[in-house]
C-alpha cells in the first residue's frame, strides 16, 4: 500500500514539473541594448525579455532585425503599455520612398488605445513597410534601426518562426531612456501574400496549356 502511494505521489510530482516546464517561453538571441529589468524606470520594473518569459505561454521568441517587412499589410494588437506616456503614445505603420526614407505614415492606434486594442491595414500591393511609435514632443520612433545609425528604438521578436512578431518600443531616445523596451508591446501578424509568378513562369504555364489543348484536340480526331 505504501509503495503504491509513493508511486502515485512520484507520478504527480513528475506531472507538475513537466507541466511547469511546458509553460515556459524561450528567448533566442541576446542584445546589449536592452537593460536588465531592475534598471527600468517603470512599475513593475521589468524589461521586454522578462515580460515575454512570464507571459504564460510556451512560445519561442527569436530576436530579429532589421525592423521592416515586405507584404501587403498586417494586423496589430497592443499586448501591454508600461509607460508614463501610455495615454499619449500612438502606433502606426509607414512605407518607404524611392530613397529608402520613411514616408506615408498612417496611425492605427491613438493615445486612448490600451491593452487589447487592435487594428489592421492592407496596402494596394506588396511593398516594404515598418511600424512606428508616436511619442511625446512630436517624436516618432521607427522599427527600422538603420534610420538611427543602428541605434535601437524597438526590440523585435519573431514568434515560433511564424509570420507573427512581438515589438517592444522605447518611447524616449535610446541614449536617454531606461532601455527596457516595454513602453508599448505590440503583436503584429504580417499578411502572407502569395508570390506573383515571374514572366518566364507565366510563359511556361501558357505553353503547357496550349500543349494540353492540342493534345485533347488530337485525341478527338
Amino acid at each position: 500500500m505504501k509503495k503504491s502511494f509513493l508511486i502515485i505521489i512520484l507520478f504527480l510530482a513528475v506531472f507538475v514539473c513537466t507541466t511547469s516546464v511546458a509553460k515556459a517561453s524561450v528567448i533566442i538571441g541576446s542584445s546589449t541594448y536592452i537593460n536588465p529589468s531592475g534598471q527600468s524606470w517603470d512599475n513593475p520594473k521589468i524589461n521586454i525579455i522578462d515580460w515575454l518569459l512570464h507571459d504564460g505561454t510556451n512560445n519561442t521568441y527569436t530576436l530579429v532585425s532589421p525592423g521592416f517587412w515586405v507584404s501587403n499589410g498586417a494586423s496589430c494588437v497592443i499586448l501591454a503599455e508600461i509607460a508614463g506616456n501610455a495615454g499619449t503614445n500612438t502606433f502606426g505603420y509607414y512605407t518607404y520612398d524611392g530613397s529608402g526614407n520613411p514616408t506615408n505614415s498612417h496611425m492605427l492606434l491613438d493615445g486612448a488605445a490600451h491593452s487589447g486594442s487592435s487594428n489592421s491595414f492592407t496596402l494596394p500591393t506588396s511593398e516594404k513597410f515598418g511600424f512606428y511609435l508616436g511619442a511625446a514632443n512630436s517624436k516618432t520612433f521607427y522599427t527600422d534601426s538603420s534610420l538611427y545609425n543602428n541605434y535601437m528604438q524597438a526590440a523585435i521578436f519573431q514568434v515560433n518562426n511564424t509570420n507573427q512578431y512581438i515589438i517592444g518600443f522605447e518611447d524616449l531616445p535610446w541614449a536617454n531612456s531606461d532601455k527596457d523596451f516595454q513602453d508599448m508591446i505590440v503583436k503584429a501578424t504580417i499578411n502572407q501574400t502569395a508570390p506573383v509568378p515571374e514572366p518566364t513562369t507565366m510563359l511556361l504555364l501558357g505553353s503547357g496549356l496550349l500543349g494540353l489543348a492540342g493534345f485533347r484536340k488530337k485525341i478527338k480526331k
